[in-house]
């Protein structure tokens, strides 16, 4: 592949984003062949979006900045090209999927692409049906996308992007929210695609995926972009598979947790037209597992436990008292919830005054930041974060009211092994506090990360 001229050559790259002394990237130079497929790692928050963005022209066109160096295309300086001119050839999928999503059903969203993209008339059917058929969206054509579950969302958008057959693929965390067979059926499908000379450049934190179809792998730190070598390589070849990591996670209570004061529990919880989900009770110090495909209802499940939504039939009760019928604010005094999108529940003009909410003691608030790796970042908007630290902080903004019972969808998303063993210390900690944790997790959790108990679920919500 390296014998062929580049298809992408970026040379001495450099972006600061407005407002910061210090450049996010710099130096970055990288090469990217015909059919090859390369990763870029390193920690939440070291420059990995900001290279896609650059290479994708959203920087700085959209989100200020300053940006140096030359990104080359098939050797043409592409620096003055506009998103749509890149698009053309490049196509990117960024972290937040709802950022990408502009109509209102399933079928819509990918015909609209195909009509922007001026596709003959007679041809859209056919590659709509192919393509929801690929991905496993076929019988849900008609749904309104915001049933969906995030990592049907995720999908969808794959479906749409990957559907033009541009040459090169910028993909920020694809396998975000995807259950098993859903990841395995998109790296195959990365795979082909390189094969048949599409080219890939994958930011991804889940380095064991990896391993079977990367090229070539390299690492930011401290705004520099490096190489990785033949013993990191090897490195990665020995992590664990998915199987080995989830296998070792099915670790069922001690018998001491059954003993412990009962937080929360359910009787033929159900929501809609759907069937009762299992009945389940979560004791103080004990953390359940939701595990599940795409769509099986662990999300609708922690929203009604959380009071956002409303049991259509059945019985929750939350430290002893029946709350089926009580308002969302009620329950919040107990109930803590991560959502899945950090955007959606960060309101603050910095990181401390996230954290720092009335009533929340100053000394809670600190030792939080400095546990979630915030602090040095305590005065920057929450919004300029990278995904992962957003994440961490809405975790952070939840613990700081010090709930009895959290409830986490996903938040392991976008985090590197560093900052995700300081999650996991924190929530540690809030269990052995005796606290309640439910979470979802498609990332696998290292073996030794938290004692859980597992709540299979299979209804498709």
């Amino acid at each position: 592949m390296a014998s062929n001229p580049p298809l992408i050559e970026v040379i001495d790259l450099c972006f600061r984003h407005p407002g910061n002394s210090q450049p996010t990237i710099e130096g970055v130079n990288l090469a990217l062949h015909p059919g090859e497929i390369v990763l870029i790692a390193g920690a939440t928050g070291s420059g990995k979006s900001t290279l896609l963005n650059c290479l994708a022209g959203i920087a700085p066109s959209h989100t200020g900045g300053e940006l140096q160096g030359t990104i080359l295309y098939q050797g043409t300086d592409i620096g003055s090209w506009s998103v749509r001119q890149r698009s053309q050839y490049f196509c990117t999928i960024l972290q937040n999927v709802e950022t990408q999503i502009f109509t209102e059903r399933v079928w819509e969203e990918f015909v609209f692409g195909l009509e922007n993209w001026n596709m003959p008339a007679d041809q859209i059917p056919l590659l709509t049906d192919s393509a929801l058929r690929e991905f496993g969206l076929e019988e849900k054509r008609n749904w309104l996308i915001r049933q969906l579950s995030a990592g049907q969302k995720q999908r969808l958008l794959l479906a749409c992007l990957l559907a033009i057959g541009q040459p090169v693929l910028l993909l920020d965390e694809p396998l975000a929210y995807l259950d098993a067979k859903s990841t395995e059926q998109l790296l195959q499908l990365l795979r082909t695609r390189a094969d048949r000379g599409q080219s890939v450049i994958l930011v991804e934190h889940r380095l064991d995926l990896m391993k079977e179809i990367c090229d070539r792998a390299y690492s930011f730190g401290d705004g520099k972009l490096r190489e990785w070598g033949e013993g990191e390589r090897r490195k990665i070849a020995s992590l664990s598979s998915l199987s080995a990591y989830a296998s070792q996670n099915q670790v069922l209570t001690s018998p001491s947790s059954q003993q412990s004061p009962i937080l929360l529990q359910t009787h033929q919880l159900s929501w809609g037209e759907y069937p009762p989900f299992p009945d389940f009770q979560l004791t103080a110090g004990e953390t359940i597992l939701l595990k599940g495909d795409n769509g099986c209802g662990k999300t609708t499940l922690l929203k009604l436990l959380s009071g956002l939504l409303k049991p259509t039939t059945g019985k929750l009760e939350i430290l002893g008292r029946d709350v089926s019928k009580r308002r969302v604010v009620y329950i919040a005094k107990d109930v803590g919830f991560v959502l899945q999108n950090p955007n959606h529940q960060l309101f603050a003009d910095s990181v401390q005054a996230e954290i720092l909410q009335p009533g929340v003691p100053q000394s809670v608030a600190d030792s939080l930041l400095e546990q979630l790796n915030l602090r040095d970042r305590s005065d920057r908007h929450p919004q300029s974060l990278s995904q992962g630290q957003k994440r961490r902080l809405a975790l952070g903004a939840v613990l700081a009211r010090q709930p009895k019972i959290c409830l986490l969808d996903e938040i392991m998303v976008g985090q590197d092994p560093n900052s995700l063993s300081l999650m996991l210390n924190v929530l540690r900690n809030f269990t052995l506090q005796g606290g309640g944790l439910m979470l979802t997790s498609h990332v696998p959790l290292p073996p030794d990360a938290l004692s859980v108990k597992l709540l299979e679920l299979n209804t498709t919500v």
